[in-house]
């Protein structure tokens, strides 16, 4: 994590020029002690400022608190309805104004009254969605709204944002800390392929804090891709070029910089990625692994890409918990 380091007496005039240029990160504090005043940032890639300053690298950030803890909730919601909440799992997510929660069988009967007062308990939200599933190869989410109305919605995240319905396509707020990264990863000689674009969740951000010079976002799902257009558009991405199409079929030339966003098989679009990458090019591939499992997957990765011809250097970043012993992981792919 990145954080700009400037002298206390001029922090004021840096924050308005970083607010201007929507380079602050939200989720995080901002760090002072008596000389210094360290900024949040997300990309390194800062335009001139007349005054001197420091980009750093945060090892201990400090986050932005959430109003209510999920063990908060629970309780609240079994005083309040007398109900056994020791079956909810996993806590929420809050997209926009709208409240996204998995409730277990075992509450069916009482859906709509747990959907009643987690709105009181979040006031800002207009609605309570349960999912309940994700279905097809378009990754299409099963829904229903157990309160308030509406699921459509515009996600603000770190100076982007996001035209959403959840139930039409996926968005998982839980990978806030990878579009973090990805709007730091580039720079303005790149271009780069978003191989699985979706909403454009991982490569707006990239490419509005990193600024390359272009960048090629396929989506095959048609209904997906009018919300990865329009966007583009809330974002004023003139360097993002969204396309429709299967990304095995669809030619861009050849790229600096590859997103692999899509979990399920991935390694059967390797070749397809390889074949579109620059040398020294890097690919950030995503899977679902364990974590014991990820130097044998590293070393998997690397046999296979090594078949195809290329050597490769990988490091890994986890992203978060995806089920009981799996990890969302990105691998990183610097290919020769």
């Amino acid at each position: 994590m990145l954080a700009l380091k400037v002298a206390r007496e001029n922090a004021e005039h840096v924050r308005r020029i970083l607010k201007n240029d929507g380079l602050l990160d939200a989720s995080r504090k901002i760090v002072k002690n008596e000389e210094f005043v360290e900024f949040p940032v997300l990309s390194g890639n800062i335009r001139a400022i007349d005054i001197d300053f420091t980009i750093v690298k945060q090892t201990s950030p400090k986050y932005r608190p959430p109003s209510l803890s999920f063990e908060e909730v629970k309780k609240t919601l079994h005083e309040r309805l007398d109900i056994d909440t020791e079956s909810l799992r996993g806590g929420w997510e809050k997209i926009g104004d709208i409240l996204i929660v998995e409730l277990p069988e075992s509450l069916a009967g009482k859906k709509h009254e747990v959907g009643s007062q987690l709105l009181k308990l979040f006031p800002k939200s207009k609605s309570v969605v349960n999912r309940k599933a994700i279905e097809g190869t378009h990754r299409e989410p099963a829904v229903e709204v157990i309160a308030g109305e509406g699921t459509e919605t515009i996600h603000k995240e770190n100076y982007c944002k996001f035209k959403i319905d959840v139930s039409k396509v996926m968005f998982s707020a839980g990978n806030v800390s990878e579009r973090q990264r990805m709007a730091a990863v580039s720079n303005n000689t790149e271009t780069v392929l978003d191989m699985f674009s979706g909403i454009g969740q991982f490569c707006i951000p990239l490419a509005k804090h990193s600024r390359p010079r272009k960048v090629y976002a396929i989506e095959k799902s048609p209904v997906t891709f009018e919300f990865l257009k329009e966007n583009v558009r809330l974002n004023r991405l003139s360097n993002v070029e969204p396309i429709l199409g299967d990304c095995r079929e669809v030619s861009t030339p050849a790229v600096d910089r590859i997103l692999m966003g899509y979990f399920f098989e991935p390694e059967k679009f390797l070749p397809r990625a390889l074949e579109s990458l620059a040398p020294g090019g890097t690919i950030h591939f995503h899977d679902i692994v364990m974590k014991k499992d990820i130097p044998q997957r590293i070393g998997e990765l690397k046999n296979k890409i090594k078949k195809l011809g290329r050597d490769v250097e990988i490091d890994h970043h986890i992203v978060k918990s995806y089920a009981p012993m799996r990890w969302h992981i990105v691998f990183d792919l610097g290919a020769k």
